[in-house]
């Protein structure tokens, strides 16, 4: 199938093999950026080719105030914040731009120690906070739930919040780790000529700085990986996370195995 001309970093995760050799069906798990720049021919594209019945949007309150999705007819929208915009972290980071992009404020900061820890810490948080995983077990209940047509979700950028929610996802369909990494390392493709540019323009030499442009104008595979570790080392396995944090039951699993595998 064709894909969105004007929606970032779309893909389908259709094609991936599992460590039993059954591949997951195409066009029924989407995940890619925001839709708010969706065209016209990508709307009816998803609502009428991939039959998209499920959005879920991981952004925050105020990224999803800043640039609303447009809506794809057929399809119910789930807001599950993975972030707290109101929190310490974020007052502390955007300082007195409020309502400011929180992207550009992260990027403008990149030097100070708090956005340095903040691109350390983010899938940490995004896999081990207890707002992240209840908000991830609801997506892994909608996607359970969703059984005609397809499911697609996002955040700002369809790197971090929906890499993370594709782990999951992959994880739940008997996917190595392999497979997960090459899938979130695919962002990089679509985000290095704009990595490179901010680091050009901004003149950046620090090696530190650089980490944080690449974490959050890119993907960071090391930081990804290291998230990757401390689920498996906690729980057991990603597939015991799932169990374990999510509260994804074997029965679940296989329903999600027999629906979305070939």
């Amino acid at each position: 199938m064709r894909i969105p001309e004007r929606i970032q970093n779309f893909r389908d995760l259709g094609g991936i093999r599992n460590c039993e050799g059954r591949i997951v069906k195409h066009g029924l798990l989407l995940r890619c950026a925001a839709l708010v720049q969706a065209s016209d021919s990508d709307i009816e594209l998803l609502g009428n080719v991939y039959r998209v019945r499920t959005v879920v949007d991981f952004r925050s309150d105020h990224e999803v105030m800043l640039s609303p999705d447009r809506d794809i007819p057929g399809a119910k929208n789930v807001h599950l914040p993975m972030i707290d915009s109101n929190g310490a972290v974020w007052r502390d980071i955007m300082g007195d731009d409020v309502d400011g992009d929180p992207l550009e404020m992260l990027i403008k900061r990149s030097s100070t120690p708090i956005v340095q820890q903040l691109a350390k810490q983010m899938y940490l948080d995004l896999t081990m906070q207890p707002l992240a995983q209840s908000q991830y077990a609801r997506f892994m209940k909608l996607v359970l739930d969703t059984d005609d047509g397809a499911v697609l979700w996002h955040c700002s950028q369809g790197k971090d919040r929906t890499g993370v929610g594709a782990a999951l996802v992959l994880t739940a369909l008997g996917c190595d780790r392999d497979s997960i990494v090459r899938d979130y390392d695919i962002s990089n493709i679509h985000y290095s000529d704009q990595v490179a540019r901010v680091i050009r323009e901004m003149h950046i030499e620090d090696i530190e700085t650089q980490k944080v442009i690449r974490t959050f104008v890119g993907a960071n595979v090391e930081y990804f990986c290291m998230a990757l570790d401390t689920m498996e080392k906690q729980y057991g396995s990603l597939s015991d996370y799932l169990r374990v944090a999510l509260g994804v039951t074997d029965a679940q699993i296989q329903t999600l195995r027999d629906r979305y595998l070939e």
